[in-house]
C-alpha cells in the first residue's frame, strides 16, 4: 500500500477518505488542515488531523510524496495544487471502485471520480477535477483543470467546460454547449446555451444572470 495524505478536512475530505479506504493501493495517513490550526491531533474521519502545510516537508522526508487535495473551491484547489506540486509531491488520480469510467479516459494530475459517477468514452478530463457523487461525464466531453461537476449533474456529449468552471447539483448541460472558464452554473439548471467565461447562470432554461466574483 501507498501512504498518502488528503489536504483539506471538511466534507468533501470525507468522501474521499472513504474512496481510498476502498482501495487497496492506498493508505491514508491523516489529514492536512491549512484552514484551523488548532485541529492538529483531533480525530477526523477515522484517522486524524496531521497539520497544517508546515508538515509537507516532514512528508516528504517521511518518504510520503502523494496528496490528495479535497476541498470544492475551484480556485483554491488549483492554487494549492500549483504551490505544493513545487515542491515534489504527486497528486495520483482517484477513481472510486463504484465508478464507471471508460477505458482510454484521459485524467490529469489530482483528478477525482465519486462514487457512482459515469464518465463515457471519448472524454478527457484536466488536472484537479472534481466528477462527484452520481454525475455523467457523457462521451467526448472537455473538462478544464479544477472545475467540479456535482453530485448528479449531467453533460451531455461533447460538451466543453472551462478551466475552474462550476456545474451545480443536478444540473443538465445539452450536447455540445460550452461552459466558459470560472463560470458557475446553478443547482438543478437547464443548460442549452453556451455560458461565457466569469458567468453566473441558473434556471430552466438557464439564463446569464450577472458575473461572478472571484
Amino acid at each position: 500500500m501507498n501512504p498518502i495524505v488528503i489536504v483539506g478536512a471538511g466534507g468533501h475530505a470525507k468522501v474521499v477518505a472513504q474512496t481510498l479506504r476502498r482501495l487497496a493501493s492506498w493508505e491514508l495517513l491523516g489529514f492536512i488542515d491549512e484552514v484551523n490550526p488548532r485541529r492538529v491531533g483531533e480525530p477526523f474521519e477515522g484517522s486524524t488531523i496531521l497539520g497544517g502545510r508546515e508538515i509537507l516537508g516532514a512528508l516528504l522526508e517521511r518518504g510520503v510524496g502523494s496528496l490528495a487535495i479535497a476541498f470544492g473551491d475551484n480556485g483554491a484547489r488549483l492554487a494549492s495544487w500549483q504551490q505544493i506540486a513545487a515542491l515534489g509531491f504527486d497528486f495520483p488520480t482517484i477513481v472510486d471502485p463504484h465508478a464507471v469510467v471508460a477505458e482510454g479516459v484521459r485524467m490529469g494530475p489530482g483528478s477525482y471520480v465519486a462514487a457512482g459517477a459515469i464518465v463515457q468514452p471519448g472524454a478527457e478530463l484536466g488536472a484537479q477535477v472534481i466528477v462527484n457523487t452520481g454525475a455523467i461525464v457523457e462521451h467526448d466531453c472537455r473538462v478544464g483543470d479544477g472545475v467540479h461537476i456535482c453530485p448528479r449533474a449531467c453533460l451531455a456529449g461533447h460538451v466543453q467546460v472551462g478551466r475552474g468552471a462550476w456545474i451545480g447539483a443536478g444540473a443538465l448541460v445539452r450536447d455540445r454547449v460550452n461552459v466558459g472558464e470560472s463560470a458557475f452554473v446553478g443547482i438543478g439548471a437547464l443548460v442549452i446555451r453556451d455560458v461565457q467565461p466569469k458567468i453566473l447562470a441558473y434556471g430552466q432554461p438557464a439564463r446569464e444572470v450577472r458575473k461572478v466574483q472571484l
